[in-house]
């Protein structure tokens, strides 16, 4: 019951946010950057995100099971696999990214930084979660459990991340470089290494949190901006991609400029 109540009222947010998007900020350009479209596509993002964990069964696990088992909490490979998945997220997030992420002196709004993160973070971390849930319910093996999972992680992350979340929600934040370093540094050994985590001990709730801790580092240290901040910002250059669709180019300007 609670799970249809939850769906039903996800649902009428998400076709209410459309609803509003649509009203005040279709046909915004897209080398305009403003935070309120931003947040609002980002909402209507979430909101799918839920819809779908929702509907796959993934969010029934993830409340009813426990964070970790009495067995896994004595076992030492458990614990050092654990600590493993959060260092490597606060070396790839918190220090690399956040080196070498662009900000063009935008100013910092913590508050919602934290808040945008979070759900940011929530709401990713279930619909990754529910690509695995889908595959864990099969009969296959675990080892091709990991990667159907993968290739489905990685697919989703690729599309969302370069075709819209990269040019309709963040400010630009990156360079052609930093975009490789970081795809291969931090978010493909993040997806690797927290999964494999998943896959052996299935705790749902600790993937959640590894995905929302390294999107928290992300949305305060690209600074990104709160609903309503008035500045000018660094709309995301954009190049072509599949079928002539724009996709996230980096920025190809002074870098010297841009910190």
């Amino acid at each position: 019951m609670f799970i249809s109540i939850y769906i039903a009222a996800v649902t009428i947010f998400f076709i209410t946010m459309i609803g509003f998007y649509l009203t005040k900020y279709r046909g915004l350009p897209i080398d305009v950057y403003k935070p309120g479209a931003a947040w609002t596509r980002a909402l209507i993002y979430f909101a799918f995100c839920n819809i779908v964990s929702a509907a796959t069964g993934s969010l029934e696990t993830l409340l009813n099971q426990p964070i970790a088992t009495g067995g896994q909490l004595v076992d030492p490979i458990w614990i050092i696999f654990c600590f493993v998945c959060f260092i490597y997220i606060f070396f790839a997030y918190w220090i690399l990214w956040a080196r070498m992420t662009l900000t063009f002196d935008r100013k910092y709004y913590i508050g919602s930084e934290i808040v945008f993160g979070l759900l940011w973070g929530i709401s990713t971390g279930q619909i990754l979660l529910s690509f695995y849930h889908l595959w864990h319910i099969t009969s296959l093996p675990k080892w091709a459990i990991f990667l159907c999972s993968y290739a489905c992680m990685g697919t989703w992350q690729y599309f969302i991340q370069d075709y819209f979340w990269d040019i309709r929600v963040s400010p630009e934040h990156d360079t052609p470089r930093s975009i490789m370093i970081k795809t291969f540094v931090s978010h493909i050994p993040n997806v690797a290494i927290c999964l494999l985590f998943l896959s052996f001990y299935n705790n749902y709730l600790i993937y959640v949190a590894t995905q929302t801790f390294a999107l928290i580092a992300t949305s305060i240290f690209q600074k990104f901006p709160a609903p309503w901040a008035k500045e000018d910002f660094h709309a995301p250059m954009v190049k072509p991609g599949l079928f002539g669709l724009p996709r996230g180019a980096g920025y190809l300007g002074e870098i010297d400029k841009a910190r």
